[in-house]
């Protein structure tokens, strides 16, 4: 039997601490930390776990560009989901150790499904290191569980040093962590998208927007978004290129005093927002309406514009702008 090995280097700045398998390898203590793929489907028997190597693919790559994911194979899924219909998709990791001044410990790195591919996802909420901290844990129990397992058994085509094909049973594998998609409710919610039941035959990706969520306050950093196509296949493409859509933001109070018009509204830190105010009698769709002043960068928490008028009665919204 051959047995799962830990092998530590400690230099002046860091410990160094890689989960070396035959032939799965993941690492998970420099910063920055190894990305991990999850597919699965409801049913199944299997599931593929996948490292995309080092966060920094992800976090550097330049602005548009797109990333062709190479790292597992078609005979890989083909065993693991029965169809392309119904299969989960999720992407994570975590840094568990420091190293890294702008991503500290329990950094996480993790998807949100889009409802719409043409509509960004919600972006999640920073927390407290010890608010992400067991999520972090969860995320690197499933690589090293995965490390384990492929040490255990044979190297082959389902068991290869970038993907391993495990029994969706697994007591330490993916499924097992992950849950419902909240990592066991440890997360704000779920990383998981689902294939629709016409996916197969469709031409439209599974998309899910990829996020960087450090330690602190404010919404989560978006670095872009993974497609998983109907061919099976997958890309990340990043953020700052071809622009992405901003959440539509959604106003949270209007007060007036005076001649003057407070409206405060939600915001994501990568987008610009613009107050709208109605024409006389209502007419025409808002993207119609007057734009009332200068735009505000978004913070990731509220923000407030005004209007200054006479009219007592007027109908505003509000226009995000990546």
């Amino acid at each position: 039997m051959k047995s799962l090995q830990i092998s530590a280097a400690l230099t002046t700045l860091t410990a160094a601490c890689v989960v070396q398998a035959a032939p799965f390898l993941y690492q998970y203590t420099n910063n920055p930390p190894d990305i991990l793929l999850g597919i699965r489907q409801a049913g199944g028997s299997s599931e593929l776990v996948v490292n995309l190597g080092s966060a920094a693919r992800f976090y550097s790559a330049a602005p548009g560009s797109t990333v062709s994911i190479s790292e597992f194979t078609p005979a890989q899924l083909t065993a693991t989901v029965a169809g392309l219909d119904g299969v989960g998709v999720a992407v994570f990791g975590a840094a568990r150790n420091a190293g890294d001044p702008l991503r500290p410990a329990q950094t996480l790195w993790v998807t949100a499904p889009r409802a719409d591919a043409a509509v960004v996802a919600d972006p999640w909420v920073r927390q407290s290191a010890f608010g992400l901290g067991g999520t972090a844990a969860k995320i690197t129990s499933v690589g090293s569980g995965i490390a384990s397992y492929s040490s255990l058994n044979a190297p082959g085509a389902l068991n290869t040093p970038s993907a391993v094909v495990t029994p969706a049973g697994y007591q330490n594998g993916y499924g097992a962590y992950l849950g419902a998609g909240n990592f066991k409710g440890t997360f704000q919610g779920n990383i998981e998208g689902v294939t629709p039941s016409d996916f197969a035959t469709s031409a439209t990706p599974l998309r899910l927007d990829f996020f960087e969520i450090r330690p602190g306050t404010g919404d989560a950093l978006a670095l872009g978004w993974f497609d998983f196509k109907p061919n099976g296949t997958l890309t990340f493409t990043a953020a700052g290129g071809a622009t992405q859509p901003a959440p539509s933001p959604a106003i949270t109070g209007i007060t007036r005093s005076g001649s003057t018009t407070s409206v405060t509204f939600t915001t994501v830190s990568t987008a610009q927002y613009t107050l709208l105010r109605a024409p006389a009698g209502l007419d025409g769709a808002p993207a119609a309406w007057s734009a009332v002043g200068s735009p505000a960068a978004g913070t990731g928490n509220a923000v407030t514009l005004t209007d200054t008028n006479d009219s007592a009665a007027a109908f505003y919204a509000v226009r995000a702008t990546p």
